[in-house]
């Protein structure tokens, strides 16, 4: 009976959350269980298992790029997130409940392009996407054209189911990199290693380039 009451209670939770997260105008929202990402590694060098021992799951929000406009700049979209994870860790503070952001812009190691977690990985596993061919989250509503933000605690809520890989014979991002950037590995949820995929060298996302992101057929 009590787990019975145990499950009803985080069913409600969820529901209530994800109604307020909804009501904030947020597009994409997903829970992500961190027991089943015990193995992944962190962007700062550090002892993982006290860390994931500190939070059990992850709620993960994201906001397609034309959200505010059809030529806001990724940044806004990006800030619109934080104001949203803001409020979220503020619900859940007022709850006793610890938190932490894994912000959007979050860059430990901005050569490499390595922050506290990956959001990609926090995204496949809440069920928001599959991870593409680029190495972008691609859901099935918006294709790649989005940002995310997380917002780890230590509530127990149910996962969300993962979406299995639909990117298929598709090969159009990494044929229409310019930089050439993208290399055409098989993978059916996601490759041993980003490096084996992306050059982070090469790639010209951060001046603006946007190529795998429109050339994909799922973006509307």
């Amino acid at each position: 009976m009590k787990e019975i009451d145990s499950y009803n209670q985080r069913s409600e939770e969820e529901e209530e959350l994800k109604s307020f997260v909804k009501g904030m105008g947020v597009d994409l929202f997903g829970i992500a269980d961190l027991h089943s990402l015990k193995g992944m590694p962190l962007g700062i060098s550090s002892d993982a298992a006290p860390f994931f021992s500190h939070y059990h799951c992850a709620i993960v929000m994201g906001a397609q790029l034309d959200k505010l406009g059809k030529y806001a700049p990724g940044n806004e979209v990006s800030l619109f997130l934080e104001r949203a994870a803001l409020a979220v860790v503020d619900r859940l503070e007022r709850k006793g409940r610890r938190v932490l952001t894994v912000h959007t812009e979050d860059e430990f190691d901005p050569v490499n392009r390595v922050g506290l977690m990956s959001l990609k990985v926090l995204a496949k596993a809440a069920g928001l996407g599959w991870q593409g061919r680029s190495l972008l989250i691609v859901s099935p509503r918006y294709g790649p054209l989005h940002r995310w933000i997380g917002v780890l605690t230590d509530m127990e809520l149910r996962g969300s189911t993962a979406i299995p890989n639909q990117c298929g014979d598709c090969t159009l991002c990494v044929e229409a990199c310019p930089a050439g950037a993208l290399n055409l590995v098989e993978f059916d949820d996601h490759p041993a290693s980003r490096e084996d995929v992306l050059d982070v060298g090469l790639c010209k996302g951060d001046d603006g380039c946007t190529e795998c992101l429109t050339v994909c057929p799922w973006t509307l």
